[in-house]
C-alpha cells in the first residue's frame, strides 16, 4: 500500500525549477461535470461520513469524467500510427541496455521494464514507481564482519507481468545480481552500480533491501539503481543461468593487467598476465554474448505495452497491457510542486506539497489505444512525407528538421507543432587509444579550423545551434556557461593560422605549410605532413550519418574533412548506414574519427558513463569511446558519483566540463531545437516538455488518437 506522504526531496525541486518548464494543462475535459464530482468528492471526504466503497464509487466517476477530452470530432481511441525511419537493432532488453543501444531501439522497448522509481510527467520530479514510498536514508549495518549502509524499499503487492505473474523483491534481486555477476556492459552499470552496491535482497516478495559498501551518492541511488531496470526471473533465468555457466570457475587473474597487451618488448610475466586477462575477458564475452543475442520472444513486461511483431524494414506492432498496475491513473501536479498519484484502487500518494496555487497537470493515465503501429520509412523525408498524407500520426523525430522538410509536412491538412529545448548532443569523437588522434594539439587543430557558426548558420540555415559543453543548455541546472569559447568569431585566415601554430609547437612539420592568400582570399592546403615522430599522418575517416538519414550530421563531416584536409591532413568523410556505424564505434572501437549524437539523460551521470577511464569501449565494453584517460577527470567523476547533496554535485558536474572542453575526446558540435509535428485527432495530456514529445517516444500509453 502506498503511503500518504509530503516530503521534499531538494534536489527534485532545484532541478525542476532550473530547466524553466511553462505548465501546460490537460486537454479540457466537461469542466462543468468534473467541478461538480470535485466539490462532492471534497464534501464527502470532509465530512468522513462516506464509506471507503462509496468515495471510490465517486473517484471512479471523476476518473471518467477526467479521461472525456473535449476536443474536435472522434471517438477514442484509435490505433496510434507513429513513423520511424531505422530499424530497432534488438527486442531484447539486455541487449538494447548492452551493446545494442539505439535510440531506435528505446522507441519500440525502452518502456517495458519495470523500475522502483522513476521522474514525473513534464517536471522530472523524482517519485515511486513500483515503490510503496520515497526511500529512507541509508542505515549502517554490520553483516559477517563486513560495514553496509541499507535503503530498504516496499514494493506494491498487486504489480504483475503482463503474463500476470507477480512482479516482486526476487525480480530486483535477480536483475541486480544478473548486472553484476555477468558485469553487464554499456548502459547497465547505471542500472546496478557495482562500484557502491554488494549485493540485493529480497526481505519477503514485496520488500527489496539494497547493501552499499559506501553511503551511495545521488548518481549512484536516485538517478541510479533506484530508477534501474527490473526484468521478469522466471521468463529469463534459465538464459541466465545459461551463460553464467561460460564464467563458471572463472576467476580475475592475480597480476595487475598490463597498460597495452599489443605493445612490443613486454616481459614474460607481462605476456603472461596478457593472456590470463584475454582468457578471462573471453568467458565473460561469452558469457554476455549468450545474454545479448537471447531470443526475447514472449517476454513479460512491465510496462503499459509489449513489442509482440517485428517486421525488419517495414512496421513494429505494439499491444496494450491492460493488467499494468498504473492504468487508469489519475496524476495531479500543482504550482508549489505538489505531486498526486491516485490508482483506480483509490490509493494515493502525495509528495513534495499540500496541493497550493493552480493545478497545472491533471489526466488520466493509459493505455488509450488497443495498438501501437511503428512503420518504419526508409529516410526522414519520406516518414515527414507520410505524415502529410495523413498515412500516420506522427513521427517519432530524434534529429533536427531542416526548414523545408519542415514546411512540406506542416502543409499536410491538420498537423500541429510544438516546439521545446532539447536535451541531446550532436559531437565529433576521436579514438585517443592511437596516434595521431591520442595527440592534444591534434584534436586542438582539428578544434580551432571547426567553424561551427559558419555550417549551422550558412549551410543549416539556423535549424542547429553551435554548442560548446557536452551538457546541452536547455539543461539549465547542470549547463556549464562558462566554458571557453576561444574560436568563436575567428576568420578563416585566423583559424588556419592558429591550427598550423598548434601543430608546429606540437613538433608536426610540412614540405609546404598551409598559408592563407591574401588575393586568392582562400586557403593553400598544406603539403607533405608529418607527425612529431616524423611518420606521415595516416589516412584518416571521418564515420558519420549520411545526408538521407541526417543531413545536419553529414554537412558537418564534409566541411570538417574539407578543412582538416586543408591543413594537409589526409582525411576521408565516410558517410554511412546510421546501424553500420555503432559496431565500429561501441564494439570494436576501431574507428580514428566519428560524428555521432546522444538523446541524453536528465541527470548528468553520462559524463562519467562516455569519459571515465574504468569505462573505455576496448577493455570493458562501455560507452568510453574514445578510450580517454586522464587521472584530474577521473577524479572529478568520482566524487560526481558519490555527491549525496545536489549543489556539490552541480560544482562537479561544471568542473567535468571544463575538464572535457580542455581534454577534447568529443568537439560538441551542435544542439537542435526539439520539434514535433502530431496530427490534431491525437490528444495528448501535455506537449510543453524538456527533449519534447519525442523523448517521450510521442507518449505512446496516454495518447488518446481520435477517429475522424
Amino acid at each position: 500500500m502506498w503511503r500518504n506522504k509530503k516530503l521534499l526531496f531538494g534536489f527534485a525541486l532545484l532541478i525542476v525549477a532550473a530547466f524553466g518548464l511553462a505548465a501546460c494543462a490537460a486537454p479540457a475535459a466537461d469542466a462543468e461535470l468534473v467541478a461538480q464530482l470535485e466539490a462532492e468528492l471534497a464534501a464527502a471526504q470532509a465530512a468522513g461520513e462516506s464509506t471507503a466503497e462509496e468515495l471510490a464509487a465517486i473517484q471512479a466517476e471523476l476518473d471518467a469524467a477526467m479521461a472525456e477530452p473535449a476536443v474536435i470530432g472522434g471517438e477514442c481511441c484509435d490505433v496510434y500510427r507513429i513513423g520511424i525511419f531505422e530499424d530497432p537493432l534488438t527486442l531484447n532488453y539486455w541487449n538494447y541496455l548492452g551493446p545494442g543501444s539505439s535510440v531506435w531501439t528505446q522507441y519500440v522497448i525502452g518502456d517495458i521494464a519495470a523500475s522502483l522509481y522513476t521522474l514525473s510527467d513534464q517536471r522530472f520530479d523524482f517519485v515511486p514507481n513500483l515503490a510503496t514510498a520515497l526511500p529512507e536514508e541509508p542505515v549502517q549495518e554490520s553483516m559477517d564482519g563486513s560495514d553496509f549502509y541499507t535503503i530498504t524499499v516496499g514494493m506494491q503487492p498487486g504489480a504483475t507481468w503482463s503474463d500476470g505473474t507477480p512482479i516482486t523483491a526476487h525480480d530486483v534481486v535477480f536483475t541486480m545480481h544478473t548486472c553484476r555477476d555477468l558485469q553487464l556492459t554499456s548502459n547497465w552499470p547505471n542500472q546496478c552500480r557495482p562500484e557502491v552496491i554488494d549485493h540485493v535482497e529480497a526481505v519477503d516478495d514485496h520488500t527489496v533491501k539494497f547493501f552499499f559498501t559506501a553511503i551511495p551518492g545521488l548518481a549512484q541511488w536516485q538517478f541510479g539503481a533506484a530508477q534501474g531496470a527490473i526484468l521478469p526471473k522466471h521468463f529469463w533465468e534459465a538464459t541466465v543461468a545459461d551463460a553464467s555457466a561460460a564464467i563458471e570457475g572463472v576467476t580475475a587473474p592475480e597480476a595487475e593487467r598490463p597498460a597495452d597487451c599489443a605493445a612490443a618488448g613486454l616481459s614474460a610475466d607481462e605476456t603472461a598476465a596478457c593472456a590470463a586477462w584475454e582468457a578471462y575477458d573471453t568467458a565473460f564475452n561469452d558469457a554476455r554474448t549468450l545474454l545479448y543475442q537471447a531470443d526475447p520472444t514472449g517476454t513479460p513486461v512491465g510496462g503499459k505495452y509489449e513489442t509482440l511483431k517485428f517486421e525488419p524494414g517495414a512496421f513494429v506492432e505494439r499491444t496494450a497491457n491492460a493488467g499494468n498496475l498504473f492504468a487508469g491513473a489519475r496524476v495531479e501536479e500543482y504550482d508549489d510542486g505538489t505531486w498526486v498519484m491516485t490508482l483506480t484502487s483509490g490509493e494515493a500518494l502525495q509528495l513534495y506539497g499540500e496541493m497550493g496555487g493552480e493545478k497545472t497537470l491533471d489526466f488520466v493515465s493509459g493505455p488509450y489505444s488497443d495498438n501501437v503501429v511503428l512503420s518504419i520509412y526508409g529516410s526522414q523525408d519520406a516518414a515527414f512525407l507520410a505524415l502529410a498524407n495523413g498515412e500516420i500520426d506522427y513521427v517519432i523525430n530524434p534529429l533536427s528538421l531542416a526548414r523545408g522538410l519542415r514546411e512540406q509536412a506542416e502543409s499536410g491538412e491538420g498537423i500541429d507543432t510544438y516546439t521545446n529545448s532539447d536535451n541531446g548532443l550532436f559531437y565529433l569523437a576521436f579514438n585517443m587509444r592511437r596516434m595521431p588522434y591520442s595527440l592534444p594539439e591534434f584534436r586542438q587543430a582539428v578544434d580551432i579550423v571547426i567553424d561551427k557558426e559558419f555550417v549551422a548558420g550558412r549551410i543549416l540555415q539556423g535549424t542547429v545551434t553551435p554548442t560548446y559543453s557536452v551538457v546541452p543548455p536547455g539543461n539549465a541546472f547542470w549547463f556549464n556557461p562558462n566554458v571557453e569559447t576561444p574560436t568563436v568569431g575567428l576568420s578563416r585566415e585566423e583559424r588556419v593560422n592558429q591550427a598550423v601554430a598548434a601543430l608546429k609547437d606540437g613538433g608536426w612539420t610540412w614540405t609546404a605549410e598551409p598559408r592563407w592568400d591574401e588575393d586568392l582570399q582562400d586557403v593553400v592546403p598544406g603539403e607533405g605532413l608529418r607527425m612529431p615522430n616524423g611518420q606521415p599522418m595516416p589516412d584518416t575517416t571521418i564515420l558519420g550519418p549520411g545526408p538521407a538519414y541526417d543531413p545536419q550530421r553529414a554537412s558537418f563531416n564534409q566541411w570538417i574533412s574539407e578543412w582538416m584536409r586543408e591543413l594537409g591532413m589526409p582525411v576521408t568523410s565516410e558517410l554511412t548506414g546510421f546501424n553500420t556505424i555503432l559496431n565500429p564505434v561501441f564494439v570494436e572501437a576501431s574507428f580514428d574519427m566519428y560524428i555521432l549524437g546522444w538523446s541524453l539523460t536528465l541527470y548528468p551521470d553520462y559524463m562519467v558513463d562516455f569519459f571515465h577511464s574504468k569505462n573505455d569501449t576496448a577493455t570493458t565494453g562501455n560507452s568510453n569511446t574514445p578510450g580517454f584517460s586522464d587521472a584530474a577527470f577521473d577524479a572529478a567523476a568520482d566524487a560526481f558519483l558519490a555527491e549525496t547533496d545536489i549543489t556539490r554535485a552541480q560544482e562537479k558536474a561544471l568542473e567535468m566540463q571544463v575538464l572535457l572542453a580542455q581534454g577534447r575526446p568529443y568537439i560538441p558540435l551542435f544542439v537542435r531545437q526539439s520539434i514535433d509535428l502530431i496530427r490534431n485527432n491525437v490528444v495528448l495530456p501535455y506537449t510543453d516538455v524538456l527533449g519534447g514529445i519525442a523523448d517521450l517516444f510521442g507518449n505512446q500509453p496516454d495518447a488518446r488518437v481520435l477517429t475522424k
